[in-house]
C-alpha cells in the first residue's frame, strides 16, 4: 500500500469515527506477524478467558496471522478489515485492535516506525524485543538483561524442566498458553513485563532489549472483566 493511499484511508477512518453508531467493546482484532506461533497462543488464551465469562459478554476476538513484518503488517490492518468485515460501513467493527510483532533482526528505524504507526492509528502494539518467546520466559523469571533470541528455546526448556515438565519447545505448539500458565505464572509474566517496560519508557523500542508489551493485551482483558463485574 502506498503512503498516499495509506494517508487517504487514515482520513476516511477519521470520517467514519465521526459517524460511529455504536462501538462494540467485546469485538477485538488481533493481527499477528507470525502465521502460527502468535495466533495459536492468543486463540487458546481467549478460549480460556471466555470460559469464565457469560455467553452474552464473551470476548469475540478475530485473530489473524499474516506472515508479514513490522510496517507492512501495520499497513495491512485496514486491508484486513475492508476485506473481511465491511469496514467501509459507518460502524467500526472492533472496540480494540492489537498488532503483534517482534524486533527479530529487523531494521531499528522500521521497527520504531511501525510502533509509531500503531499509536497514530489507535492500534495497541504488542511488540517484543527480540521475540515473543521472551514473553514466555517471563512466566518463570524476571529477565531484564539482553538475551539473543537464539537461546530462547533452550531457556524455555530449562524453565519447564525446573517446573517439573520435560518439554522441548517448538514454535507452533498449539498448547503453549496452557503449558505456560500451568507450569509458570501469567500473573508474574504481566508483572515482570510491565515493570521491565516501565524502565524503558524513555528508550526507543529498538533499544529496549529485553522488553515486551504483550502484557497490555491481558491488562485490556482484566479491564474488560472489571467492567463486567
Amino acid at each position: 500500500m502506498s503512503d498516499k493511499l495509506f494517508k487517504r484511508r487514515q482520513q476516511e477512518r477519521e470520517t467514519r469515527k465521526e459517524n460511529i453508531i455504536k462501538q462494540k467493546p467485546n469485538n477485538w482484532l488481533v493481527v499477528c506477524e507470525g502465521e502460527k506461533t502468535e495466533p495459536n497462543y492468543f486463540k487458546v488464551a481467549v478460549d480460556e478467558i471466555n470460559k469464565n465469562i457469560e455467553n452474552e459478554y464473551k470476548l469475540k476476538v478475530k485473530i489473524v496471522g499474516l506472515g508479514k513484518n513490522t510496517m507492512s503488517l501495520v499497513k495491512s490492518v485496514e486491508d484486513i478489515q475492508n476485506a473481511i468485515d465491511g469496514y467501509k460501513s459507518s460502524v467500526i467493527p472492533y472496540g480494540k485492535i492489537f498488532v503483534v510483532f517482534d524486533k527479530d533482526s529487523f531494521d531499528d528505524t522500521i521497527f520504531n516506525k511501525a510502533i509509531e504507526m500503531c499509536y497514530k492509528n489507535d492500534y495497541i502494539p504488542l511488540w517484543s524485543n527480540q521475540a515473543i518467546e521472551y514473553w514466555f520466559l517471563l512466566h518463570f523469571n524476571y529477565i531484564d538483561a539482553p538475551m539473543d533470541r537464539k537461546v530462547y528455546a533452550t531457556k524455555i526448556n530449562e524453565c519447564f524442566k525446573n517446573a517439573g515438565l520435560n518439554y522441548k519447545y517448538v514454535k507452533n505448539d498449539k498448547d503453549i498458553y496452557n503449558k505456560l500458565v500451568k507450569y509458570g505464572s501469567l500473573k508474574n509474566a504481566i508483572s515482570n513485563a510491565k515493570k521491565i517496560h516501565s524502565k524503558h519508557l524513555s528508550d526507543k523500542p529498538s533499544n529496549s532489549e529485553s522488553c515486551t508489551t504483550v502484557y497490555k493485551f491481558f491488562e485490556e482483558v482484566n479491564e474488560r472483566l472489571y467492567e463486567l463485574e
